[in-house]
């Protein structure tokens, strides 16, 4: 008999009052590949009886060695058959794909050993928990964001590295665990709500939070004592002060901080401006001990500027950046072929790199040349069209650098785009303002600065390394509010008056950018998705069959599809498009979830996935019930 994919351990102590629906959500699950071990540790109420009520045959029961649940969970992973091992705690709740969904991103993703979903609390409290795609060791740093009953891993990587739970700790064995595997692999974590976590006043989190904040302490130090060296007991004393943002001297913490950062071990682990964005999380550090610490690697960021048939706008951003003080600066040319700037960028001092094709405004990502300085550095990436404002002080970097380290979830952060001194005569002023103006709706203060929660495209903006990104999602950033504002320069020409070089630029423009001003705020709408295109659409469309009160089509089918319309209305509520019930219950919808690949999924009911397509820059991969792959082609021979 072939082995299981996976194996769902479950422990159990005295667990008859949530065992039932916690066994029930796991064996009801679309993923059927996988045994049940639940290692009892001496339960005396009905537990055992509430197992032996199910004749499944994936059912085991193994007796724990009765030493607590590090000891229990040890047993059991030696036990299990599975090729993957799923953590399950008898009070919670799986959604039915749970494990067929971690499976899929495991099987998508082998360099990660442990993966981890989003989970839902319930009943005390309904918060969610939103841990990143990608964690990294300086986000353990911060806490331990691999939620346990939703945990996946690799069995045998797992054995092969004696990665067992330290059975001395009571509570945070978890954690404890996870800061040792991510040593040798990485942890990541679905982006779906697959877990419903039960929170209550039994709950391990509420009954044992002061010893658990201790043991916590306890494994921070011993991940910053693995990353730089041993840690002399005076070391250790100051380090913990840090770590509770209880130290006093400022002097001392800073200097103490510099020593961290010199004597990291495996920067590939945790880089020395990620340690230094641990400290200044929990403790916030002034602005001129700030950029004491960042100085080396703000000198030396690299700026990428994206050039295609563009003179004038290339220009005036190259004398930007030459007056802020950059001195490593790189043109990114698009195969470019208008003569002026060919011979521009000929005599340029700065490095061009000039493409054999158009990779448009993602060549950065796109191509293999650049691949290696993105994954490992931060860098400034802009068009050519963006220019900061007067008022924006020309060290912005270090205010840019102080949101990016106090937000790890974002992987940029950008200028926020200004609109209120939009001419009258670009034409395009109105569908300007409907479209970027919902993305300065959700601002947050960050000291004295305003930020605002909003995409970034490749406008201008500050990357962190692409091997730090939290999450695949491409656009997940910060826009600075003011000063840090920038123009985007087409918003301000003349659209009945433009010169030869425009004209040059808009016989060879092949859409790959929403910015150069010719799209229309319904296009813009309809291209990404959003509702108020379909809105005005449907309000538009309304309109034109009523003049003065009377309906204007006469054909008698018309009334059957007025009623239809009204019952099935096809529109677009939060991440669901489609076909809503009345207009508020769905019933077939799409979802699309953008990122370095992209994910299209059929849903019935909003819920229930049917089929999903995955998009990434090789493959279409298909997949039933958003699971089971079926159908894999390549881009090139659809296209």
């Amino acid at each position: 008999m072939h082995p299981p994919r996976v194996s769902v351990v479950i422990p159990t102590r005295n667990s008859e009052k949530y065992l039932r629906e916690a066994l029930e959500s796991i064996l009801a699950q679309t993923f059927t590949n996988f045994e049940v071990l639940i290692v009892d540790d001496n339960s005396t109420d009905g537990t055992l009886d509430i197992i032996r009520s199910y004749a499944d045959p994936r059912i085991a029961v193994l007796k724990g060695p009765g030493k607590g649940l590090a000891a229990a969970l040890n047993f059991a992973y030696r036990q299990a058959r599975g090729e993957f091992i799923a953590r399950m705690d008898a009070d919670d709740i799986a959604e039915a794909t749970r494990l067929g969904k971690q499976v899929a991103f495991l099987d998508e993703h082998l360099d990660v050993g442990v993966c981890g979903t989003k989970f839902q609390q319930f009943m005390d409290g309904d918060a969610i928990h939103h841990h990143m795609e990608n964690v990294r060791y300086t986000d353990m740093l911060m806490g331990c964001y691999i939620g346990h009953p939703t945990a996946m891993l690799r069995r045998q990587l797992f054995i092969e590295n004696n990665l067992f739970y330290d059975e001395s700790m009571r509570f945070s064995e978890d954690y404890d665990l996870w800061t040792r595997a991510i040593r040798v692999m990485k942890l990541g974590n679905v982006q779906e709500i697959l877990l419903r976590y039960r929170r209550h006043t039994e709950s391990v989190s509420i009954a044992h939070m002061d010893e658990m904040h201790r043991l916590d302490i306890g494994v921070k130090l011993r991940m910053i004592g693995y990353l730089v060296g041993d840690l002399s007991p005076a070391d250790i004393e100051q380090v913990t002060a840090m770590l509770g943002g209880k130290s006093a001297n400022e002097v001392a913490r800073l200097d103490m901080l510099a020593k961290l950062m010199a004597s990291i071990k495996y920067p590939d682990l945790c880089s020395p401006l990620e340690l230094a964005s641990v400290f200044h999380r929990i403790k916030p550090l002034a602005k001129d001990d700030f950029i004491r610490l960042c100085k080396d690697v703000i000198a030396e960021i690299p700026v990428f500027i994206i050039s295609f048939n563009h003179l004038t706008y290339l220009q005036r951003s190259i004398a930007y950046f030459e007056r802020a003080g950059f001195k490593n600066i790189h043109v990114i040319d698009n195969a470019s072929s208008y003569p002026q700037l060919v011979e521009y960028l000929r005599a340029s001092p700065h490095k061009v790199h000039y493409m054999g094709v158009n990779y448009k405004h993602t060549v950065l990502f796109d191509s293999l040349k650049f691949k290696k300085l993105v994954d490992s550095s931060y860098f400034i990436l802009t068009d050519p069209d963006v220019l900061p404002v007067e008022e924006c002080p020309f060290d912005f970097l270090y205010a840019f650098f102080d949101v990016l380290l106090s937000y790890p979830e974002k992987n940029k952060i950008g200028f926020s785009l200004k609109l209120d001194d939009l001419p009258d005569h670009y034409e395009l002023k109105e569908n300007v303002l409907e479209w970027e103006g919902r993305f300065y709706e959700k601002s947050k203060a960050h000291g004295s600065l305003t930020i605002y929660d909003a995409p970034v495209d490749t406008t201008f903006a500050v990357y962190r390394p692409r091997k730090e990104w939290r999450t695949s999602d491409f656009f997940s950033a910060f826009r600075m509010g003011y000063p840090y504002e920038a123009r985007h320069l087409p918003w301000y020409r003349d659209l009945s008056k433009l010169t030869s070089e425009e004209i040059y630029y808009r016989s060879l423009d092949q859409g790959s950018s929403n910015w150069n001003g010719t799209m229309s705020a319904e296009q813009l709408h309809k291209k990404y998705g959003t509702g108020a295109a379909s809105d005005a659409n449907n309000a538009s469309e309304n309109a034109a069959d009523v003049d003065s009160g009377e309906v204007k089509n006469s054909d008698p089918r018309a009334a059957l599809r007025g009623t239809f319309g009204d019952t099935f209305q096809r529109r677009r509520i939060g991440e669901l498009r489609g076909y809503f019930l009345n207009g508020r219950w769905p019933l077939l919808n799409l979802q699309t979830v953008p990122g370095e690949s992209i994910c299209t999924t059929l849903y019935v009911f909003g819920k229930l996935p049917l089929m999903s397509k995955t998009t990434d820059h090789r493959h279409h991969t298909y997949r039933v019930f958003g699971v089971f792959p079926v159908w894999k082609e390549d881009k090139k021979d659809v296209e």
